[in-house]
């Protein structure tokens, strides 16, 4: 009765963080990636996958959809804009800004800091201090 109780809790507490992460997530996408995708947007996107090593790990449709947005003036459709902001979230989270703000967002989140939530430099600040720090110290909160 205890492991299934025990199995219960693993997979509640994965889910509690699951929708943490994806809410963390979603507030880097706010503060990094643009709202209106252009040519330039698209050509600054493909060049820091490509600085970054992310490029490669990005799928092959995803790389191919790139490239071929990247010969549009602008990008007009609101579906095609939400996945291009989706694969631009996935480019900023491979960078070391882009991880640092993520994990100030969840240390602030852990130690109840919200109202560095809307201070980008003390959520740089606080990711990069969280990233410096050894393994084994590394505490949300």
């Amino acid at each position: 009765m205890t492991l299934i109780a025990s199995s219960l809790a693993e997979k509640a507490v994965a889910g509690f963080s699951e929708r943490i992460l994806e809410g963390a997530e979603r507030r880097v996408a706010e503060i990094l990636v643009p709202r209106r995708v252009t040519r330039g947007v698209v050509e600054k996107y493909i060049r820091k996958a490509i600085a970054n090593r992310s490029w490669y790990t990005l799928p092959r449709v995803t790389r191919i959809l790139l490239l071929l947005v990247r010969r549009l003036p602008r990008v007009k459709s609101p579906v095609l804009t939400g996945i291009l902001r989706e694969i631009f979230l996935k480019v900023e989270l491979a960078s070391l800004k882009g991880r640092a703000i993520l994990y100030g967002i969840l240390v602030a989140l852990g130690g109840r800091l919200t109202e560095i939530l809307g201070n980008v430099k003390r959520l740089l600040t606080l990711g990069l201090f969280y990233l410096n720090q050894p393994v084994h110290y590394r505490i949300y909160g």
